[in-house]
């Protein structure tokens, strides 16, 4: 199997924990000019909370379907960067990833085929002084950069003969007339995004109602400007996802929700 056509000018994203702040990003991508100086460089999201992988495999996949295929996208959410966990590239319909073998894939590969995976352990793709502490810029980058130039996966590694990590996935149950999920991501504007997703709901009904908590929202909109200000809403985001938002407000502020916060959906059918 060959590898996915190039696009036209190459692009490698960034999914990071790592905020701007510091020069940790503006690193990693000199590390990628200087080995491909026509890459456009996208900063796909730097503010992942510190360490949370799974936020940042939502994140991730929410991201990737904007991007041509072809697209290197390096993730970098590492917790165990310097310990013995594998650094992996994979080829997912027709989409790459370079990242630590930690879960971020585990929300991309829960809807999508892997196609082929190796272990980055070909040291020559690296930079030649490798920080125990920064396998981002040192390992990851550098391997991108140079998939980008058209580089041939199996060039990259060995060929991964065990199963990529994933990790365990809000579940979401379902009954006749409702489903139950919980919040999985809240994002900057304190919208409560969570794992039930648009085919799960009903395309008509008589009736719909969402409980977060004791707190019922009634109804379904079709966009932030159909809420009354300030009040509770529930909608279907631009990630396919139900999600609870406060017109010119923050429902994270209002409902003060964690992530995992249980979230039920109820209807009634529209009466034959």
């Amino acid at each position: 199997m060959s590898s996915p056509p190039l696009t036209h000018r190459p692009c490698i994203t960034f999914l990071t924990d790592f905020g701007t702040r510091d020069t940790y990003v503006g690193q990693m991508k000199g590390v990628a000019i200087g080995i491909n100086p026509n890459l456009h460089l996208v900063d796909l999201s730097h503010e992942i909370p510190p360490q949370q992988v799974l936020r940042g495999a939502y994140a991730w996949n929410d991201g990737i379907d904007a991007f041509p295929k072809g697209t290197v996208h390096v993730g970098v959410v590492d917790p165990g960067v310097g310990s013995d966990r594998r650094l992996i590239a994979a080829e997912i319909e027709g989409q790459r990833f370079v990242c630590p073998d930690n879960g971020l894939l585990s929300v991309i590969l829960e809807r999508s085929t892997l196609q082929r995976a190796v272990v980055l352990d070909q040291p020559r793709w690296w930079r030649s002084i490798v920080s125990s502490t920064f396998h981002g810029r040192d390992i990851l980058t550098p391997v991108a950069a140079a998939w980008s130039l058209g580089h041939d996966i199996r060039e990259l590694g060995s060929t991964l003969t065990t199963p990529i990590v994933t990790l365990p996935l809000p579940r979401k149950s379902k009954g006749r007339n409702s489903v139950s999920g919980q919040v999985v991501e809240i994002d900057h504007f304190g919208n409560l995004i969570t794992n039930i997703d648009a085919s799960d709901l009903p395309k008509t009904f008589a009736s719909f109602k969402v409980e977060i908590g004791s707190f019922p929202i009634l109804g379904l909109t079709h966009c932030y400007a159909e809420g009354d200000p300030g009040e509770p809403m529930t909608l279907v985001g631009s990630a396919g996802r139900l999600e609870i938002a406060v017109r010119d407000g923050s429902a994270a502020e209002e409902f003060q929700s964690p992530l995992g916060q249980r979230i039920t959906v109820r209807w009634t059918e529209v009466a034959q």
